[in-house]
């Protein structure tokens, strides 16, 4: 695909999701407000695995920003969209730091550490109730409250940057400096690429990007306490989803967002009343998923598109030698 056919397709796209979500009711404007925050999640996890860092505790970079964002607009009375820079800019500070102390962890050594990192965060909200008010939890002022339509383009426009962003970064340097870390990163900076600084880079924008979303979810939610803020759920959510759909493309972080809120609303609607249904069915479809299909929905699409396009080219060439050969005799 083209750079101007890609760029028209994020166009087009941006344009229907924002108008279903515009010119739906409620409960559809619900499912895009969902589908929205977990595909800013799952485009910031993908990110980082793009570069060979798996992060178990990507909740912590929601949880700060929803913190941020309902603390910062309690206090100074900031709007929506001004406490989402504040959002942004402690999670960015939050991946700067988890970048500068995990130093050159990688594998396994990298992903317990983020998930260090979210348990620490969730205990400390609880140990600091003079600022989080500890498991009592948060009201967001109601005074502030934005209408729920406005919440809904909020959450749409954010996982429209959120593509492009994806998008602006695939196309550059940066992102073949990220392969090249993850499938060899000595050999990397043999080439002259400094791991260390794409890192910091790296964790900082992924960390705004999945804090945003904390913030806007924070926003249409209204209440927050550590195990809402750090629950372990958005940071399954955020790896099903690039796995479900087609880890390590532009792609599969969106198709899998959308897999993802269909299955929740599936196993709401026929096993509402069982309580841990949801996680076992997220369980069973992420082992089917791998199993079955490795390179996730969009690899398994892809891959029969470009069977079938072999095929037809070799049926052409077989119909053109025997007409060449019908000719001749």
């Amino acid at each position: 695909m083209t750079a101007i056919n890609q760029t028209s397709l994020v166009v087009i796209s941006a344009i229907v999701f924002l108008g279903v979500t515009l010119l739906s009711g409620p409960q559809v404007g619900d499912w895009m407000f969902r589908i929205s925050t977990l595909m800013m999640l799952a485009i910031s996890w993908n990110l980082m695995a793009n570069a060979g860092l798996i992060s178990l505790g990507h909740s912590a970079f929601w949880g700060v920003g929803s913190y941020a964002a309902i603390l910062s607009a309690n206090a100074w009375g900031l709007p929506i969209y001004l406490s989402l820079i504040v959002s942004m800019v402690f999670g960015s500070l939050l991946g700067l730091f988890l970048a500068v102390a995990t130093g050159r962890l990688r594998g396994i050594f990298f992903a317990i550490s983020t998930l260090a990192l979210s348990e620490g965060l969730r205990i400390s909200a609880f140990m600091m109730p003079e600022i989080t008010n500890g498991a009592v939890g948060l009201f967001l002022n109601q005074a502030l409250r934005p209408s729920t339509t406005l919440l809904y383009v909020v959450g749409c426009v954010g996982a429209v940057i959120a593509v492009v962003v994806s998008v602006v970064l695939s196309r550059s340097r940066f992102h073949f400096a990220c392969r090249a870390m993850r499938n060899n990163e000595p050999a990397a900076q043999m080439l002259g690429i400094r791991p260390y600084t794409y890192r910091i880079v790296l964790l900082a924008i992924s960390g705004a990007m999945a804090s945003c979303a904390g913030g806007i979810n924070a926003w249409y939610g209204g209440y927050l306490d550590p195990e809402v803020a750090f629950t372990l759920h958005f940071t399954i959510l955020s790896q099903i989803a690039p796995i479900l759909g087609g880890v390590h493309t532009l792609v599969g972080p969106i198709i899998g967002s959308f897999a993802i809120v269909g299955l929740a609303e599936a196993s709401r609607i026929f096993f509402g009343q069982q309580e841990g249904f949801s996680q076992l069915i997220y369980g069973l479809v992420l082992i089917v998923g791998i199993l079955f299909m490795p390179a996730g929905i969009w690899g398994t699409v892809r891959s029969f598109l470009n069977r079938s396009a072999t095929r037809k080219r070799r049926e052409a060439a077989v119909a053109s030698a025997a007409g060449r050969a019908e000719v001749k005799g």
